[in-house]
């Protein structure tokens, strides 16, 4: 699933193509794309006035409201193919008085697009921005301190901290030194620091290599992130860690795949 860095490359991808564009029409060949009634009738005839992105949402803000677009785990946004009727798996298209298209092509289908007037309602569900100022390493050592939960659950729970998933909660979690089976308030100020900061060093790195692409993730003309070659444990089980040469092992924490070293990776409990 493409996490904050990615969705980020994808937001500034469309920022200079569909900004001030005129939405005409919408048509949606799978219409279980539109997650939330009278979407398409609310949105036509409005300006696409900015395009931002809060947690691993897309938003198209509006000169009324705002559409939401969260691509799931292979959805994608591309506006440059000249006959999108060619291609498979496309959910929907926004067609824009100039005659451009947003494409929205999705292989699994997992990805939505919403309509919502009140964006502060809409996303009170979710954590701070981990790139934002409310993200202090004084919030994370107090948020820890407050909780009983495992560490990497925790982390990957959007109304915790918005825009985290598995790739970069591994990577941070190895670069702080906490094993992902770590109890939330027994970790060490110190760690926490090392967290904090490991958490805004990856999402900025990420962000300037365009993402990651594991498997598919893809933005603006076909191209791909290439953050993959700067990964230190996600998707290297057997290999040797780049520290200290033991094997990288991969666990399955709250049902998910996760990757740590167990030497440079101490458990708190």
């Amino acid at each position: 699933m493409p996490e904050l860095p990615e969705v980020e490359t994808v937001v500034r991808s469309l920022q200079p193509t569909i900004t001030g564009e005129m939405i005409a029409r919408i048509d949606t060949p799978w219409q279980k794309v539109i997650a939330t009634p009278d979407t398409i009738m609310t949105a036509l005839g409005h300006r696409i006035e900015s395009v931002a992105r809060r947690g691993k949402f897309i938003v198209l803000n509006l000169t009324s409201g705002a559409l939401l677009v969260h691509l799931r785990m292979t959805g994608r946004l591309y506006t440059y193919l000249p006959d999108v009727t060619q291609e498979p798996y496309v959910t929907a298209i926004i067609h824009f008085e100039s005659g451009k298209r947003l494409t929205f092509q999705d292989t699994r289908k997992f990805g939505r697009i919403f309509y919502a007037d009140d964006l502060a309602t809409f996303f009170e569900h979710l954590g701070p921005e981990p790139l934002g100022a409310t993200f202090t390493t004084k919030w994370l050592t107090d948020g820890f301190s407050r909780r009983c939960r495992l560490i990497k659950p925790l982390l990957l729970d959007q109304s915790f901290i918005a825009g985290l998933g598995n790739i970069y909660v591994d990577e941070g979690l190895f670069l702080a030194g906490i094993h992902p089976l770590s109890l939330s308030h027994k970790i060490p100020s110190a760690n926490s620091k090392k967290l904090h900061d490991a958490i805004r060093g990856l999402l900025e790195n990420a962000i300037a290599a365009q993402g990651t692409t594991i498997i598919n993730f893809q933005h603006g003309d076909n191209r791909s992130g290439s953050f993959q070659h700067q990964l230190q444990v996600y998707g290297r089980t057997g290999e040797p860690c780049r520290k200290c040469k033991t094997f990288i092992t991969k666990l399955f924490v709250a049902q998910r795949g996760t990757h740590v070293c167990l030497k440079c990776q101490m458990l708190f409990v």
